[in-house]
C-alpha cells in the first residue's frame, strides 16, 4: 500500500494552540519555541470538512448541538450500534477513515456484557513546534456590562489576560499509513471512502489553517506544505530534509526571504527514486519561485512531482 509523509509549515500571529491548564496561554518549550498538539491539528481539519463540505464528523457535537458521549455519537450517525460499528463509521464520516475510532459499547443489560470498537486512524501527526523562539504578548483587556440589581441598572467592568504570540513558524509532520485499516482494507467500499478523504488532506490543512478566524487564531496563514508518498516504505524524516533559514532558528518577526533549503531534500529523494511513487508541493506566493525552482529541480532528477498551488 502507498504510504505518504507529511510536512506542512504556518504561521501565526495570535494563539495557535493554548494550553487551558494554564489559561490558554500559548505552549511554550523551554527553548522558547512554542508546541502544537495533534489534537489541534486534527481539529482543524475536522471542522474545515464541516464547514466548507458539509462532511459529518464523529469527533463532534450531537445533532442538537450538545456534547455526547462517543456511543451516543456513533448511534446518531448509524442508527445503532449493533453490527459493525468501525466499519459503518468508515464509510459515513470524515474523521473515522483518517484519524481511527475508539467507541465504548457500553453494558445495557444484566445479560450483556460492555465492550469497545477501537480502529488507530491511519493519518497521524507528531506534536508540531515552532521553528523560531517566540515572543508571547500579554495585554490586559476589559470589558464592561449592564447588569440588573433591585436598585435598578448598574454597570460592571471585567479585566482579563489574553495571551498571544508576536510571531511563530510552526512546523507539522504527518504520516499515512494504509496498513492500520487492518482487515478493512479488503472492502472496496471502505477503500473507496478512505481514498475520498486522504485526497482531502491537503486542503483541510491549509485552507483550514487559513480560514480560521476566530479571536484566537486570527491571523494564521499557510506557508508550504510537502507530501511524499512512497509505495513500500515510509522514512519518517521528511522534517530533517528541509532546512530553516538560520534568520527563522532566533526570534524571528517574520517569515523572510528564500526561508526554506531544499537542496538535501532533492539529494536524498533522488537517491530513493525507485520508491517514490510521487511527490505533492503547495506554496504561498512569497515563496512561489523557490517552490517552482524546488519542482524544477525534483523533475530534473526523474522524480514525478505536482505543484498544486
Amino acid at each position: 500500500m502507498t504510504k505518504k509523509e507529511i510536512l506542512f509549515y504556518y504561521e501565526s500571529k495570535q494563539n495557535p494552540n493554548g494550553d487551558p491548564g494554564f489559561e490558554n496561554q500559548p505552549r511554550m518549550m523551554p527553548d522558547q519555541t512554542i508546541m502544537v498538539t495533534d489534537v489541534r491539528i486534527k481539529r482543524t481539519m475536522r471542522d474545515y470538512a464541516k464547514t466548507k463540505h458539509s462532511e459529518t464528523l464523529f469527533v463532534d457535537y450531537g445533532n442538537d448541538g450538545s456534547a455526547v458521549k462517543a456511543d451516543q455519537r456513533a448511534e446518531e450517525i448509524l442508527g445503532s450500534l449493533k453490527g459493525d460499528v468501525i466499519g459503518g463509521l468508515l464509510e459515513k464520516t470524515f474523521d473515522v477513515p483518517l484519524f481511527g475510532a475508539l467507541v465504548p459499547i457500553r453494558k445495557k443489560s444484566d445479560d450483556s456484557d460492555g465492550s469497545s470498537e477501537k480502529l488507530t486512524g491511519a493519518l497521524q501527526f507528531g506534536i508540531a513546534k515552532s521553528v523560531n523562539q517566540v515572543q508571547i504578548i500579554n495585554p490586559m483587556i476589559s470589558g464592561r456590562f449592564v447588569g440588573k440589581e433591585k436598585t435598578g441598572e448598574k454597570q460592571y467592568s471585567t479585566f482579563g489576560k489574553f495571551y498571544s504570540v508576536e510571531y511563530a513558524l510552526i512546523k507539522v509532520h504527518g504520516g499515512l499509513n494504509p496498513e492500520n485499516l487492518g482487515s478493512y482494507s479488503d472492502n472496496k467500499s471502505i477503500m473507496k471512502k478512505f481514498e475520498e478523504k486522504t485526497d482531502m488532506i491537503l486542503d483541510c490543512l491549509w485552507n483550514g489553517t487559513n480560514n480560521l478566524v476566530t479571536r484566537s487564531k486570527f491571523p494564521q496563514r499557510s506557508i508550504l506544505y510537502i507530501d511524499v508518498s512512497y509505495t513500500d516504505t515510509i522514512y519518517n524524516d521528511l522534517p530533517n530534509l528541509v532546512k530553516e533559514n538560520e534568520s527563522l532558528k532566533g526570534m524571528a518577526k517574520e517569515l523572510g526571504k528564500s526561508p526554506f533549503d531544499f537542496s538535501l531534500l532533492v539529494d536524498t529523494l533522488a537517491k530513493r527514486k525507485s520508491s517514490v511513487e510521487k511527490i505533492r508541493v503547495c506554496g504561498a506566493s512569497d515563496i512561489e519561485k523557490d517552490v517552482d525552482k524546488l519542482v524544477s529541480e525534483l523533475k530534473s532528477k526523474g522524480i514525478s512531482v505536482e505543484n498544486l498551488c
